[in-house]
């Protein structure tokens, strides 16, 4: 019976990230105002990452991952590229 049980719960798992939309923030944070460019878009895009995570506003993307994750996206979204 155990076997079984940990089949069932494998499938179930695989829906948690629903592909979505990335929500992106549309200007670094002003409280990151000290730092340079890079780590304000670094530290912005981290804060909405982490937010996002809970309303799946990642699209599925992971922070970083082959081929561009959401930190990639949205350094690419901040720098208006």
């Amino acid at each position: 019976a155990p076997k079984e049980a940990k089949r069932e719960a494998a499938p179930a798992a695989a829906p948690a990230m629903p592909a979505g939309p990335a929500v992106f923030p549309n200007a670094v944070d002003p409280k990151y105002a000290k730092e340079t460019e890079g780590k304000q878009r670094m530290h912005s895009c981290l804060d909405q990452y982490n937010a996002n995570k809970t309303t799946g506003g990642n699209a599925g993307m992971k922070w970083i991952q082959k081929g561009g994750g959401y930190y990639s996206e949205c350094n690419k979204h901040l720098k208006g590229a």
